[in-house]
């Protein structure tokens, strides 16, 4: 039986300089992308290289909330994989052997059309809600979802479930992650992206995921095995620690 494995990128396979996991050295890594400040994205050497072999018979679905210009940055390290499929934008765009898939996207926007005609109000409450002096930079990500940059602080979990209060009477939805906060259309998820393109695909594998965060948590659960990457979880999933051999024991298990 073909083995298809979701995966979250960031925080999950691919790191900063200064999210590397513990076990993990830059040396031990290949540089997948270069930030415009210069700084570095990695992957583990021998991560990329296992892939590269495993994709030759197996699907590897990156599923991933970046937006289309960010996962692009990617292109050139994972033009080494076979990859058919991958889900950008929290799934609301799909890249079909590295090309964007415009149809998908339409669709995306058709099935979202309720919830992006509250964009503009969705803007406002997060500058009525979100402390100016808190805000560094507010990003429309490809028409589909909000990503505000944050200077580091800690959120309280009353002001959160306040914040998505508010939003769900627009059927939008916040994820607070550090310096990063996002809001999404509540139906703009990980798990309806591969809802939509397990539909598609049609026939009996064994589904595998991996991820690092709540936003994750749907996509994990929908999978008949997964590795959730986390100090903590909130959703009875069971957690662990980045390691390859956790992975290879995952892919080939």
């Amino acid at each position: 039986m073909k083995k298809v494995l979701f995966t979250d990128l960031d925080g999950t396979i691919l790191f900063s300089k200064n999210s590397l996991p513990k076990e993990l050295k830059v040396e031990n890594c290949v540089v997948a992308e270069t930030y415009r400040n210069g700084h570095f994205g990695y992957m583990e050497k021998e991560l990329v290289a296992f892939l590269q072999e495993w994709t030759q018979e197996q699907l590897f679905i990156p599923v991933t909330t970046r937006s289309t210009e960010q996962y692009e940055r990617l292109a050139d390290c994972f033009s080494t994989f076979n990859l058919p499929f991958a889900l950008a934008s929290n799934g609301g765009n799909l890249y079909r052997y590295g090309r964007l898939d415009l149809e998908w996207q339409a669709a995306t926007k058709q099935e979202l059309r309720k919830e992006l005609n509250q964009k503009e109000l969705v803007l406002e409450l997060i500058q009525k809600m979100i402390p100016a002096t808190s805000i560094r930079k507010i990003k429309d990500s490809d028409e589909l979802y909000y990503c505000v940059l944050t200077i580091e602080r800690i959120w309280e979990e009353k002001f959160i479930l306040e914040v998505n209060k508010e939003l769900a009477k627009l059927g939008w939805c916040a994820y607070f992650q550090h310096k990063k906060l996002y809001f999404l259309p509540k139906a703009l998820s990980k798990e309806r992206g591969i809802t939509r393109l397990k539909e598609e695909l049609a026939e009996s594998a064994h589904y595998l995921a991996m991820g690092d965060t709540e936003m994750d948590y749907g996509m994990l659960k929908q999978q008949n095995q997964y590795l959730y990457f986390s100090g903590f979880s909130e959703k009875n999933l069971e957690t662990t620690t980045y390691s390859l051999e956790k992975i290879h024991t995952l892919l080939e298990g």
